[in-house]
């Protein structure tokens, strides 16, 4: 009996160690990959797990753990990879959003009583306004003529945070200490900022920069976009980052246009780059199964020099089914960028990163609690996300 026992124990704890990885290797596999060539692709993923696709592999391929036991069925889309210019130089951003952004909301005093119309109405912060009584607004004066000249109660055409449109009716009041009609609801047509742009298509001179979405500081809701521009940037000083504090680079806005702003989107921010293109170095892009975890390069502006250069990282971990602009964790090892900015720091968000000599993706986000490490986007994201 107690031979049996023991039997049965081992047998459960052998079905646990082979049953639990592949439930956490079958978790992290993609529902998709992009095919350059056919072959065998390793995926960094718990348990080594494969994908062989052939000639004949037409839309789907077999994941197989250890090459031998398949796991799931993996789309396959065929496209020749794409070559596009590297630039890890600093860029402004300016852009008017697609209506005004709620940014919050605030009570007032109206006949001696405390009221907020916006509220009663079903608004929320982080909401965008379309129009009001039937016309369309893209300013906040627009919005704050649109309340006076509609009177009594207005209609306005709202789209929520998930991009659910809705109409609804606010009835302003007077505020007894300003005179006025109101609604309760503070709101921003705009925002401007610094990062780094990643790419530029030398055919179509399309760009993608950030590697994630531009966000309302108040509602950290992305912005949609109705029209806006980028312009060079020049860095006037580094805040290095510590543990528990995000670094910056702190810059202006120098010269005129050099492109429109045409998408905000949660893999980056794209548009059309309008002056001369610059000389940038060209390199073709790797899609997310050809991307290996350990050594790479990411290139960034990040010294009062304005000089764009070559830094040292490590990738330590790669996520095919995340979130879209975190794809990756990685890990500054250059003792020259550690000394200059401790690691990773705002403004850097885009610096494309490099691994045999191809493009594989551009930094997010870093780790406040450790700007050493971060997150980054597979480059074929933001590639997929341009159109």
């Amino acid at each position: 009996m107690h031979r049996a026992k023991k039997a049965l124990s081992m047998l459960l704890a052998l079905t646990a160690a082979i049953v639990l990885p592949s439930l956490i290797t079958l978790r992290q596999l993609p529902d998709e990959l992009i095919i350059h060539q056919s072959g065998n692709s390793q995926l960094s993923t718990f348990i080594p797990v494969s994908v062989e696709c052939g000639d004949d592999c037409a839309e789907s391929a077999s994941a197989k753990l250890f090459g031998i036991v398949g796991i799931k069925n993996i789309g396959i889309r065929r496209e020749s990879p794409k070559r596009v210019m590297l630039a890890g130089t600093l860029f402004g951003l300016r852009m008017y959003s697609d209506g005004v952004m709620v940014a919050g909301l605030s009570d007032f005093i109206s006949d001696g009583r405390r009221v907020n119309p916006a509220r009663d109405a079903g608004i929320s912060s982080g909401d965008i306004i379309r129009s009001v009584c039937g016309k369309e607004i893209y300013t906040n004066s627009e919005f704050v003529h649109a309340v006076e000249k509609c009177g009594g109660t207005l209609t306005a055409e709202v789209t929520d945070s998930e991009g659910r449109s809705r109409t609804v009716r606010i009835t302003p009041a007077y505020s007894d200490a300003d005179g006025c009609l109101k609604t309760g609801m503070w709101v921003r047509d705009s925002a401007a900022g610094i990062g780094t742009l990643t790419y530029i298509d030398p055919e179509t001179g399309r760009f993608g920069g950030l590697g994630h979405g531009i966000c309302d500081a108040d509602t950290h809701g992305i912005i949609p976009i109705h029209e806006g521009e980028i312009v060079p940037a020049k860095i006037i000083g580094i805040r290095r980052g510590v543990r528990g504090s995000a670094g910056e680079i702190r810059g202006y806005l120098s010269g005129d246009e050099i492109g429109t702003l045409q998408s905000n989107t949660i893999c980056g921010a794209f548009g059309k780059y309008t002056a001369k293109l610059p000389e940038l170095p060209e390199y073709e892009s790797a899609v997310k199964q050809e991307i290996k975890q350990g050594k790479a390069k990411i290139l960034c502006t990040v010294n009062p020099e304005n000089e764009t250069r070559l830094y040292d990282i490590v990738i330590e971990k790669i996520n095919y089914s995340g979130e879209p602009a975190k794809n990756m964790i990685i890990r500054v090892t250059d003792k020259e960028l550690l000394e200059e900015t401790g690691g990773i720091i705002q403004g850097m968000s885009g610096s494309p990163i490099i691994q045999n000599g191809r493009f594989v993706g551009a930094v997010t986000h870093v780790f406040v609690n450790n700007p050493r490490c971060g997150y980054g986007i597979f480059a074929e994201n933001m590639l997929e996300q341009q159109g």
